[in-house]
């Protein structure tokens, strides 16, 4: 069964709503939207990023991660972290090393992560070209 946010634990969602603060922070990347979805799907207001504690290491992050037991959702949230750290069309050799760091110490295998990276990709590939359909040829 895939994970939706709505089978989060209270812990598990504010976890993944500070995985997504932290990634932000890291690129710069200033799409509040994408969050601003995110937390409408998990019940929250823009209220409760005050009370979310900001993490300022990977360390840290990757200490609160590990304190969820489904290896599934700690999945789903790092593949979420990817989506956020590309969103906004650039990837920097930071974010990448500071996601694979995350991965390997909450238990997600190296090859893992690439494919996580490699979907994103597809993904983003898929979407430029839906814009050149639409734009292109005018």
């Amino acid at each position: 069964m895939p994970i939706s946010m709505k089978e989060l634990t209270a812990e598990e969602k504010t976890i993944f709503v500070t995985s997504l603060l932290y990634i932000m922070d890291l690129s710069k990347n200033q799409r509040k939207d994408y969050l601003n979805s995110r937390l409408k799907e998990l019940g929250f207001d823009e209220s409760v990023l005050k009370k979310i504690k900001h993490v300022k290491t990977p360390a840290e992050l990757y200490g609160l991660i590990k304190q969820i037991e489904d290896i599934k959702v700690r999945r789903y949230i790092l593949r979420e972290m990817i989506l956020v750290a590309i969103s906004n069309h650039e990837l920097s050799d930071e974010e990448i090393s500071t996601i694979y760091t995350i991965g390997a110490n909450i238990g997600i295998k190296e090859e893992k992560v690439g494919d996580f990276f490699i979907w994103a990709a597809k993904g983003l590939e898929w979407e430029i070209e839906g814009l050149q359909l639409i734009e292109g040829d005018l």
